[in-house]
């Protein structure tokens, strides 16, 4: 029995599509458009201290190696050893604890997004 032709092509591109999908999910996952906790929520004690967040705020001022960030719904401030790498303006998605009200601690990654600004 002959085979089809086209199935080879259209197995391809099939796994072209799932991997661009699994590509663009990384990607907003990465520029914190996927799973962050809204600054707001531990400005007015939603997030108990002691509680692992990722956040997505712009970095509005760097005082050595203490850095403030906001997005709209609050703001909050750490400490980062590479902070001269940054800049005001910045987008940054940062992975830490909640120490208290507008205090990050044990901050263990600031990522400068990607593409999703």
């Amino acid at each position: 029995m002959p085979k089809k032709k086209g199935s080879n092509t259209s197995k391809i591109i099939l796994v072209v599509i799932v991997i661009a999908v699994i590509g663009v999910a990384f990607i907003a996952w990465h520029d914190g458009k996927i799973g962050v906790t809204p600054m707001g929520d531990i400005n007015d004690f939603t997030v108990d201290s002691g509680t692992a967040v990722r956040v997505r705020g712009t970095i509005s001022a760097i005082v050595l190696t203490l850095v403030t960030i906001n997005d709209g719904t609050g703001g909050v401030a750490f400490t980062w050893p590479d902070a001269a790498d940054l800049s005001v303006g910045n987008i940054v998605v940062v992975t830490a604890t909640v120490f208290s009200l507008h205090i990050l601690t044990d901050v263990t990654s600031v990522q400068v997004v990607w593409v999703f600004a």
